[in-house]
């Protein structure tokens, strides 16, 4: 094999290790907004989730015109988020640039509802292509 063809394949090989999978990507983190559907009363919800090192927080509206409050607790664990205000707690799963989940009474596992919200970013969608060295 003459030199010039060892340092293309080596090339090669060294391009494929820098590649690495899409679930790198942060799944939960940015502007959602949807809805609450508590027993067909149908209330608009708007999430803002900001991921810090691992470290999660963020804030909710339930309502247009009415000032967000802070979310009391966010985790993220893979394609799962929950979601913990001062009453109630959201468990939602992200499908692309969908989250959608179950609504519950804070303290109690009887879900009162269901939630849905869609990323703001119509270029966030997870998972649908591979990204290599690093870029997008």
């Amino acid at each position: 094999m003459t030199g010039k063809k060892m340092i293309v394949i080596l090339a090669a090989v060294a391009g494929c290790a820098s590649m690495h999978p899409t679930s790198s990507r942060d799944l939960a983190a940015g502007h959602w907004t949807g809805q609450i559907d508590r027993d067909g009363w149908l209330q608009p919800l708007s999430l803002d989730i900001e991921n810090d090192d691992g470290t999660y927080r963020g804030e909710w509206r339930a309502a247009d015109g009415i000032a967000s409050e802070p979310l009391q607790k966010v985790d993220v664990s893979g394609d799962t988020v929950r979601l913990e205000t001062d009453k109630l707690l959201f468990v939602g799963r992200v499908q692309g640039s969908k989250l959608s989940g179950t609504v519950s009474r804070k303290g109690t596992d009887v879900a009162q509802g269901e939630f849905s919200v869609v990323h703001d970013d119509v270029e966030h969608n997870p998972g649908s292509e591979p990204v290599f060295g690093g870029m997008p």
